[in-house]
């Protein structure tokens, strides 16, 4: 984030395990959810691999990818902000388990609900000695694929023999979020691994191998804290006076801008300075700002994958998302970061987690920050001097916002799901509370085409098994403009064999069969995973044909694996039991397999 064309970062690359690490269990936080992110984080996570790489073609590795970590990963995001795919599959089935909405309460002061905004992750690894590694990661950016400029701090940790009070607030933190888990099963299991967590926090210490920064704080905002207020975290940001601030915050509330604005009556001589996105200009008064020098994002960096790419080509603009506060007072220098917009519901009721850095002002300051920011160069400034002369508020957004505000607030309407049995098909009855608006508002189960009109009492009949799924679709219209979003929605009778049914929908040949077998028991899955492409699909002309499997270069890999991964076996008997049609698995493997399956005694 400070040098854009050096320091570009990955989010698979901060979550994926370290070498020789696997992952144990991951708990993570975004207010707005892509489905496909989310596959994403899952092959960075369980195969260590990037998320835009090829594997997320490969449905093979995509579904093993979702399976392994199913049971791995607690992933929690603000109720009605899952991003509507642009194309729909059956492994999003998968994903139910890792996927926790959450919805906030009114609150006296806003005129909105808080939201849940945290951009947080506390993940768990462990090594084949049993070593384990704690990593926290503390990011602006959520689970999408914006392509805002975002920022993020990343510390690991082990375990000590001593007890440490420095993660408590990461304790408060994930408190809180075991008490959003719904009362299921899966969310049982959930809890009883992050209940482990916290108690093995107590023991491990973060390090941050840094010269620059000497100490550090976890901040959890919006929730109660037991070891320590928000006050005491935020005092040097929020109350304090100071020698010099910069705010980078693309949205703002005039309130706050205006506090550290007239903060400093003691103080002779301070700098301030705000960086921030244009249409947020339109809400400040010269008197709110008039000791900030403020900046925005030059049209040219904001348009420039549009002036770059080919017509016809999907492009997004690009603007600031990152949350950076500097304070510096005397010798001390004080850096925030995370999700904490400057802005009233931010710091008033929304749900956040921000990370405070310790260091001296010969390391850090305002003219060190602002030249890591915007460099040397003019020219090559990505951030100009702004004015509020010419600020605009886009209205569009406005509009945007009020149609999302009815997607959450038909996402806190007590809806349930009950599944019904119709001969080889199903039935899904959906009900809501009442609820009135002058908006139309249609409701679709995410894995069918079938729609209706939202009302008390919604039928969908004859549904397919691979069909049904706790995800809906919400669009809301003013007849000019549509706002489509995800919602889950707790169901009763979910048949438990959905799970084998994604599988076999995607294991459907014996030669795919062999496929995924080779890519469990390859020395790194995903070398093997590329392998089986390379050996099986070969291009004549335009007709694709799979080239068979060499049954001795398998049978050699289960030799290899017994030997060195016995515990492998057991993904290949989950995948028998669930593959479901005739003719997919060879035959004689199964007799193979069991041979096999004695020798490593399972």
């Amino acid at each position: 984030m400070l040098n854009p064309n050096n320091d570009r970062l990955d989010y698979g690359q901060i979550i994926a395990p370290p070498a020789d690490y696997n992952l144990d269990f991951a708990i993570g936080t975004t207010y707005s959810l892509d489905l496909d992110a989310l596959v994403g984080a899952c092959i960075a996570l369980g195969l260590a691999e990037e998320t835009d790489s090829d594997l997320m073609k490969n449905p093979i590795c995509l579904l093993e990818a979702l399976r392994a970590t199913g049971d791995k990963i607690a992933l929690f995001c603000e109720g009605g902000q899952i991003h509507l795919p642009n194309s729909v599959t059956s492994l999003y089935i998968l994903l139910e388990k890792m996927v926790f909405p959450v919805t906030t309460g009114a609150k006296r002061g806003l005129a909105k609900y808080p939201s849940f905004h945290p951009k947080f992750w506390l993940i768990k690894y462990v090594n084949n000695k049993g070593e384990a590694l704690y990593r926290v990661v503390v990011l602006s950016r959520n689970l999408t694929f914006d392509r805002s400029w975002d920022v993020s701090f990343c510390i690991d940790g082990k375990k000590t023999s001593s007890e440490t009070d420095k993660n408590n607030p990461v304790s408060d933190f994930v408190s809180y979020l075991i008490k959003q888990l719904p009362d299921t099963e899966n969310a049982s299991e959930k809890k009883q691994k992050m209940r482990s967590l916290l108690r093995e926090l107590k023991y491990v210490e973060f390090s941050l191998d840094s010269k620059e920064f000497y100490d550090f704080d976890f901040i959890p905002v919006g929730i109660s804290n037991k070891y320590n207020s928000k006050q005491e975290s935020l005092y040097n940001l929020l109350e304090d006076s100071f020698h010099e601030v910069l705010i980078m915050s693309p949205f703002l509330s005039k309130g706050v801008i205006k506090d550290f604005n007239d903060r400093n009556k003691y103080i002779e001589h301070s700098e301030h300075v705000l960086v921030t996105r244009a249409s947020e200009l339109g809400k400040l008064k010269p008197t709110d700002c008039s000791n900030f020098e403020i900046y925005t994002m030059k049209d040219a960096v904001i348009d420039g994958e549009s002036l770059i790419s080919e017509e016809n080509v999907s492009v997004q603009k690009q603007d600031i998302h990152a949350k950076i506060y500097m304070i510096m007072k005397y010798p001390n220098t004080y850096l925030y970061l995370g999700s904490l917009n400057a802005s009233h519901n931010a710091l008033n009721g929304n749900i956040e987690f921000m990370v405070k850095l310790h260091t001296k002002n010969r390391y850090l300051n305002l003219s060190k920050l602002k030249d890591s920011l915007f460099g040397t160069d003019e020219a090559e400034c990505p951030f100009q001097i702004a004015s509020l002369n010419n600020a605009q508020e886009d209205t569009a957004d406005e509009k945007t916002q009020m149609l999302d505000s009815v997607i959450k607030a038909v996402n806190r309407l007590n809806a349930s799901a009950v599944i019904k049995e119709n001969g080889e098909l199903f039935d899904i009855n959906l009900s809501f509370d009442p609820f009135e608006s002058e908006y139309d508002i249609i409701v679709s189960p995410l894995l069918s085409n079938k729609s209706a009109h939202l009302s008390e009492n919604i039928f969908f009949f004859s549904m397919e098994l691979t069909q049904l799924s706790e995800f809906y679709k919400i669009s809301v219209s003013d007849g000019k403009q549509n706002v489509s979003r995800v919602i889950m929605i707790p169901t009763e009778n979910m048949p438990t064999d959905r799970e084998k049914a994604v599988v076999s929908s995607v294991v459907n040949d014996k030669s795919c069969f062999y496929r995924y077998i080779a890519f469990l028991l390859g020395d790194n899955m995903v070398i093997s995973a590329l392998e089986s492409n390379d050996s099986t699909d070969e291009v004549t002309g335009t007709t694709k044909v799979n080239k068979p499997i060499q049954l001795p270069a398998l049978y050699e890999k289960m030799l290899r694996t017994a030997a060195t991964a016995p515990e492998r076996f057991k993904e290949i008997e989950y995948l028998i039991k669930s593959v479901s049609a005739d003719g997919v698995i060879p035959e004689g493997f199964e007799e193979l397999y069991n041979t096999f399956r004695k020798v490593v005694k399972m």
